[in-house]
């Protein structure tokens, strides 16, 4: 059977991955580095800001020294670097910045302590350039054995069955993850993608302007979409600030379609009917005609700007949407962290149990179906999301793990800002159903869609009801099999 080839190239949805985006972590000055490093404030540091190298000299098994340069230079290696004698060498490739090679570097080498018997090949990328290079080794018939995978590609890996039913594979274990973080991975009830941790789409609100506008702050567990319009309107019209700003994501869309009983996704295409679609596009083109959010060009332009200039982080909107693993660069932005705080988004009903809520899986942990060495690959992935030892070391730069037992071994590592998305989470899960239907195959650029229709109809060029239509056929066209 034909099949299209693998995705080559992506945008980068900078507001859940962790990588590149300074969602995760903020930007330090190293005294050695000839840029801006990124270092996360979640990870141990030296006076300089520098993330701390792992102590007792050059590493057995992983080789990251000389920074950026040689990481890359190994990624570029690729399978080709493999012995053909060790038989229980596990390539792994991934992606991140520079200190996320690092630690996950640590990490392995933790590993390797336990299990000297395996060798681990690193294959570190940055996100730019890891889905060309992915899909250029299994196109070769070469795929790493343990995979970094992401939400956008899981279905077109799977579907092409590039990726290992996970439940299968002995040496694995499962038990400390939740149904939710389970369910995220997924795909045709089959599990390929182990979560790496977990995220929320919520709103994030400025108690500040809140007082200085005279609006208190809503309950999140009984507000509907028609008080948050309220609220808005409110502090627009009080002259503070905006009431709010941000959003327009497929995150809040996906969140506003399970309200309604509906999905954005179905196996085949968008899961969701072009009536409720075309409410959703009616709804920001409503905050927009009462003043309660930026005007279309205004908009437009503060969604392109960096997180740390936008109208929320800069003190010129009262609430805006964010993954909660921004949290912490949000209240580093607005200068204070009692000015940011969390809330469940509105409901239709009223009812947080009602609201649509989900755990996003930040990312995944894939292990190749035609992997000759699946013991192995299992024993390194079940390290990674297990081992006490290794969440020390990663903290939460991969998301929030569901296993109480991991977030108890960050100990002391763990900043107030982290306990608050940490509680956060814990108090969601109780009232979240079952996880949004998985991505379909061919849909990866689908956000863009999403967005230069709901740009149209702030603009007035297209009404709610066309833009939902051209959106169903215009995605719906993009799905590969």
């Amino acid at each position: 059977m034909h099949t299209a080839p693998l995705p080559r190239t992506t945008l980068h949805d900078a507001s859940a991955h962790g990588s590149t985006d300074g969602s995760a972590f903020r930007r330090s000055r190293c005294p050695s580095a000839h840029a801006m490093i990124p270092t996360s404030p979640l990870l141990r540091s030296t006076g300089s800001g520098c993330v701390r190298r792992s102590a007792g000299g050059p590493r057995r098994r992983t080789v990251l020294a000389g920074g950026l340069a040689s990481s890359m230079l190994l990624a570029a290696c690729g399978p080709s670097s493999r012995s053909a004698e060790t038989s229980n060498e596990v390539s792994f490739m991934f992606w991140g910045p520079a200190f996320y090679q690092e630690f996950t570097g640590e990490m392995v080498d933790a590993f390797a302590a336990d299990k000297p018997e395996v060798d681990v090949s690193l294959q570190p990328s940055e996100w730019d350039g890891y889905w060309d290079k992915l899909a250029t080794q299994v196109a070769g018939g070469t795929p790493p054995d343990v995979i970094n995978m992401d939400g956008k590609y899981i279905a077109e890996y799977s579907g092409r069955g590039v990726l290992a039913d996970l439940e299968s594979l002995e040496g694995l274990d499962l038990s400390g993850l939740d149904s939710a973080d389970l369910d995220a991975g997924r795909v045709d009830g089959v599990l390929t993608g182990l979560s790496t941790g977990s995220n929320a789409w919520v709103v994030v609100a400025n108690p500040a302007l809140f007082e200085k506008a005279g609006v208190e702050l809503p309950d999140d567990t009984t507000w509907t979409w028609e008080d948050f319009a309220e609220i808005a309107t409110a502090i627009s019209d009080s002259g503070v600030a905006t009431g709010m700003t941000g959003g327009a994501s497929y995150a809040d869309l996906t969140i506003f379609l399970r309200q309604k009983g509906e999905d954005l996704w179905a196996a085949d295409g968008m899961g969701c009917t072009p009536e409720s679609l075309a409410q959703w596009f009616q709804l920001y083109l409503d905050l927009q005609e009462s003043g309660a959010t930026l005007p279309a060009d205004a908009a437009v332009e503060d969604s392109a700007t960096a997180l740390e200039q936008q109208a929320f982080s800069t003190g010129r909107s009262a609430m805006s949407w964010t993954w909660t693993n921004q949290l912490q660069s949000l209240r580093d932005a607005v200068g204070s962290d009692d000015d940011v705080v969390m809330l469940r988004p509105p409901s239709l009903s009223g009812s947080a149990s009602e609201n649509g809520l989900f755990k996003k899986a930040s990312m995944y942990w894939s292990i190749a179906a035609t992997s000759q060495n699946t013991e192995q690959s299992a024993q390194l992935v079940s390290f990674l999301v297990n081992d006490p030892k290794a969440q020390a070391i990663q903290l939460l730069n991969r998301g929030v793990p569901s296993d109480p037992a991991a977030i108890e071994a960050m100990g002391d590592a763990l900043t107030a800002t982290v306990h608050d998305v940490v509680d956060f989470l814990e108090a969601i899960t109780p009232e979240l159903a079952d996880a949004p239907a998985v991505q379909p195959m061919g849909t990866a650029d689908s956000q863009n869609t999403f967005t230069r229709l709901l740009t149209d109809v702030r603009f007035g060029t297209t009404t709610p009801q066309e833009a939902a239509e051209a959106t169903i056929a215009e995605v719906n066209g993009m799905v590969t099999s």
